[in-house]
Parts: C-alpha cells; structure tokens; sequence
C-alpha cells in the first residue's frame, strides 16, 4: 500500500508526469502544492497519486481541485485512501470536489465514498456539465 504524505515542491515533476489527461498544467500543480494541503501517495519512493487540496477556497469549505493516480495503479485503491486523508486532514467540517459528467471512473469512486452530490455547473467544458458533491467530515475524538 502507498504511504501518504504532504506534497512537496520537489514533487511537482512526478505529479506533472501522472497527469495524463492535462499535461500542460504544471502551474497549476504547483500552485497546489504551494496551499500546503495537498498529498501524494508514493510507493517504493515514485509517485503514484495526487490529491490537490484548495484550504477554505470554496465558500469558506477545504475544496479536492485535483485527484490524479498514475495510470498503472488506477482502481486499486490510491484515490480512495488519498480521498479519506483529505477528509481526515481537512480544516473545514465538510469538504467540496466536482468532477466533468464524463468522468465515470471519479463519479464511481465518490459514489462509493459516499459522497452527496450537491449541484451542477455548466458552461465550463461546453457539453460536460461539472457536479459538485460534497461529504461531511467526522472527526474522532482525541484519545479515543
């Protein structure tokens, strides 16, 4: 299983080189990393996914920008354990992500996850409505 961790600046080129749909956005990758949220999952020292966390960005709620998982461990459980550790690390007590109508695999895990689809957005990706969901976050008590 992967180790989760922060991401850090050093990271950017291993999260860059997993992004297979967008590879022209190391920027924005970077700025990512720069909010001090957002993790990778790293196995035997590579790089294997990335959850690109936006702190408070959206009404005032931590907001999941970005998950990516290299394409050679996809279904295997990296996005899940990455999703779990946003909501556990979050600073907020509910948390937002939104994915494209088209993207079945990341509506599945969010099903899965059990995550309450919220609203939908058009007029970003002309024909692709983006959903917003959201999942609250239960905290466990300290020394429990």
């Amino acid at each position: 299983m992967a180790e989760l961790r922060a991401a850090q600046e050093e990271d950017v080129g291993a999260i860059v080189a997993i992004d297979t749909h967008r590879p022209a956005r190391p920027a924005e990758i970077q700025a990512l990393v720069g909010e001090q949220a957002s993790l990778v999952a790293v196995e035997r020292g590579e790089v294997v996914g990335f959850a690109g966390v936006k702190p408070g960005h959206f009404y005032r709620r931590d907001f999941i920008d970005l998950l990516l998982v290299a394409a050679g461990r996809r279904r295997q459980g990296v996005g899940r354990t990455l999703m779990r550790a946003v909501l556990q690390n979050a600073s907020t007590s509910r948390v937002f992500t939104s994915t494209n109508e088209s993207n079945t695999p990341m509506r599945e895990l969010l099903r899965a996850e059990r995550w309450t689809h919220s609203g939908v957005l058009t007029g970003l990706d002309e024909g692709d409505p983006e959903l917003v969901f959201f999942h609250d976050v239960t905290k466990t008590p300290s020394g429990s």
